[in-house]
C-alpha cells in the first residue's frame, strides 16, 4: 500500500459509518474506504473478477466504534494484500479477523471515546457554553476530533504494519482488558463530575424555627450528601431510559415538572 492509497483510506475512514444499517452495519462504508486499495491491487481488466471477490468479501456485518475502526481497516488491508500476492492465506480469514476484533476494539473505543473523551471535552466546554461563549461548542468539537484524528492515524499505521499478529499479541498480554477497565472507571468518574457541575436542582422550601432563624429543606439533603437531588434525578432518568421510555417525552416531563415546581415554590 503506497502513501497515496494509505492517505485515501485514512480520509475515507471518517465516513465509514455514514452508510450504517442494521443488516450490514458499517460494511458498505468499509468497502468505500478500502476501494482505493482494491483499485491498486487489481488495476488490470483481467483482474476484475478478483476485485469483485474482494468487494464481496467485505459485504458482511461489521461494526466497530468509528473512532477506532482503523485498527480493523489496517488489518483488512494487510490481509487483502497477502491474498492479492497469492500468499498462503485463506480469504475467509479476513472476516474471521474482523469478527474477532469487533468486541475488543469496540469495548475500548466506546469506553475511550463515547464516554471518557466525550465527557472530558464536554466538561471543559460546558462552562464556556453556559456563559454564552461560542468557544464552548468549538472547543468540544476540537478536543473530540483531535483525539479522533491521532487515534485513527496511529491505529491504521500500527495495524497495517503489524498485520494479523496485533490482536493475538494484545490478547495474550491482557492489555485490552486493562485498557477497557481503566477507561470505564475514568468514564464513570467523569460522569459523576459532569452531573455534579451541570445539573442544577435545589429545594426552595424553607421555614422559620425561631425568630430570625431560617432552616431550608435543601440543608437537610446537603447534610446527607452534597448534590443529592441532582444525583437522584439523574439516576431516575437513567433508569427510565433503560426501561425504553422515550427521551423526548422525558425532556418534556422534566421541563413541565421544573415549571410546576418553581410555580408552587418547591424548587
Amino acid at each position: 500500500m503506497n502513501k497515496n492509497v494509505y492517505k485515501k483510506i485514512w480520509r475515507r475512514s471518517w465516513t465509514s459509518g455514514a452508510a450504517f444499517n442494521n443488516l450490514k452495519g458499517q460494511a458498505h462504508g468499509w468497502i468505500y474506504t478500502l476501494y482505493p486499495l482494491f483499485d491498486a491491487l487489481y488495476p488490470n481488466p483481467e483482474d476484475a473478477e478478483k476485485k469483485k471477490e474482494a468487494i464481496k468479501r467485505h459485504e458482511v456485518f461489521v461494526n466497530i466504534t468509528p473512532q477506532v475502526n482503523t485498527v480493523g481497516l489496517g488489518l483488512a488491508a494487510a490481509m487483502e494484500e497477502k491474498i492479492a500476492k497469492g500468499e498462503d492465506i485463506e480469504p475467509s480469514s479476513v472476516n474471521a479477523i474482523k469478527a474477532s476484533i469487533m468486541g475488543p476494539a469496540s469495548g475500548v473505543g466506546d469506553a475511550l471515546f463515547q464516554t471518557t473523551i466525550r465527557l472530558i471535552a464536554a466538561t471543559v466546554s460546558i462552562g464556556l457554553a453556559q456563559s454564552g461563549s461560542p468557544l464552548g461548542g468549538i472547543l468540544f468539537f476540537v478536543i473530540f476530533n483531535a483525539c479522533s484524528y491521532f487515534t485513527r492515524k496511529t491505529l491504521l499505521k500500527m495495524s497495517y504494519e503489524k498485520g494479523d499478529t496485533i490482536i493475538e499479541e494484545a490478547s495474550k498480554s491482557g492489555i485490552i482488558a486493562i485498557i477497557t477497565e481503566a477507561m470505564s472507571i475514568l468514564g464513570l468518574v467523569m460522569i459523576g463530575a459532569t452531573v455534579a457541575s451541570t445539573v442544577k436542582l435545589t429545594f426552595a422550601l424553607e421555614w422559620e424555627v425561631v425568630e430570625g432563624g431560617i432552616v431550608t429543606l435543601q440543608s437537610f439533603f446537603d447534610a446527607i450528601m452534597p448534590k443529592f437531588l441532582p444525583f437522584t434525578v439523574t439516576l431516575f432518568i437513567s433508569w427510565l431510559l433503560r426501561k425504553k421510555v422515550d427521551a423526548n417525552l422525558l425532556m418534556v416531563i422534566v421541563i413541565l415538572v421544573a415549571i410546576a415546581g418553581k410555580f408552587v415554590g418547591l424548587f
